[in-house]
């Protein structure tokens, strides 16, 4: 077999696991004078099929715990991911991630996904998305695809202190522009950033601000090694929480093509991008953070 990087006399076809697993989901506002928060937390059971060869099928549901003032739509039981997706590792230094099918934000279509490790503090994003609208919730609603969206910009690694600058701008999934920049601080199991923005529209719910800002934690939850298991059942890999100082359900929105995609790990699997983050440790052993 002709491989990218030489010639294999024999190589075995791995055999595909599966991935079954459960996390959850936390959304909170503060937009109504009379209440400190509308909270909405949802159970959020998923898979991934792995098939070998860098292709992976992957779905995950939404199950309502508590619905304050949310909306009835977000009290049933919906889908809210059902993804195929192919990546190439191209000369260790091109990373390519194709998904097609219902991401999250209720979007369904094609995705994109770039990253070139320029070198071992730089590297290069960008994205590109054709998706149209999807509701799954109280019934199924799909439109044709008439959205583009693409973000990109760079990202710098300070190994020294597992800190990370990153820049991104592009149109966003409602046709809005927007650039975001962000501090983050790797941690042995957890990730802190802060991020500020400037918008094109304003947020609805501030009087029309285009300036926005907050914080985000990224928990990375056990079992932090591997099974080697074709079945493995666990809890999510993460935990992720987003704070914002202005509520904004609409601008500057994004999905994502993995039920498990999270700022820490980036958009390729973490163990064919040694990248950022993705440097502390070797095969899931985050010891060498403070």
């Amino acid at each position: 077999m002709l491989g990218i990087n030489g010639v294999h006399a024999q190589s075995k076809q791995p055999r595909p696991t599966l991935d079954v697993f459960c996390g959850a989901s936390l959304s909170y506002s503060d937009t109504h004078f009379a209440r400190l928060y509308d909270v909405l937390l949802n159970l959020t059971p998923g898979f991934k099929l792995n098939l070998g060869d860098d292709w992976q099928i992957a779905g995950q549901a939404f199950i309502p715990v508590v619905n304050d003032y949310y909306g009835e739509d977000y009290n049933r039981v919906r889908l809210n991911m059902a993804v195929m997706s192919k990546e190439l590792h191209l000369w260790n230094t091109q990373h390519f991630k194709i998904s097609a099918g219902l991401f999250s934000q209720e979007r369904i279509g094609f995705d994109l996904k770039w990253m070139y490790p320029v070198t071992n503090w730089l590297a290069l994003n960008a994205q590109v998305g054709y998706t149209g609208l999807c509701k799954t919730s109280p019934k199924w609603e799909c439109y044709r695809l008439d959205r583009v969206s693409f973000l990109g910009g760079p990202s710098v690694f300070l190994s020294k202190w597992n800190t990370e600058f990153r820049a991104c701008g592009g149109r966003y999934v409602y046709g809005d522009y927007a650039v975001i920049g962000e501090v983050m601080r790797h941690f042995k199991y957890c990730t802190v950033s802060l991020f500020g923005q400037v918008q094109q529209k304003g947020a609805r719910n501030v009087s029309g601000s285009k300036k926005n800002g907050g914080f985000k934690f990224v928990w990375m939850l056990p079992p932090y090694k591997k099974s080697s298991k074709r079945v493995r059942i666990r809890p999510a890999s993460n935990f992720r929480q987003v704070y914002r100082a202005h509520s904004d359900d609409y601008w500057v929105k994004t999905y994502k093509t993995d039920p498990e995609e999270n700022e820490r790990e980036g958009n390729f699997n973490p163990e064919k991008v040694r990248w950022g983050a993705n440097l502390i440790g070797v095969g899931g052993d985050y010891g060498t953070a403070k």
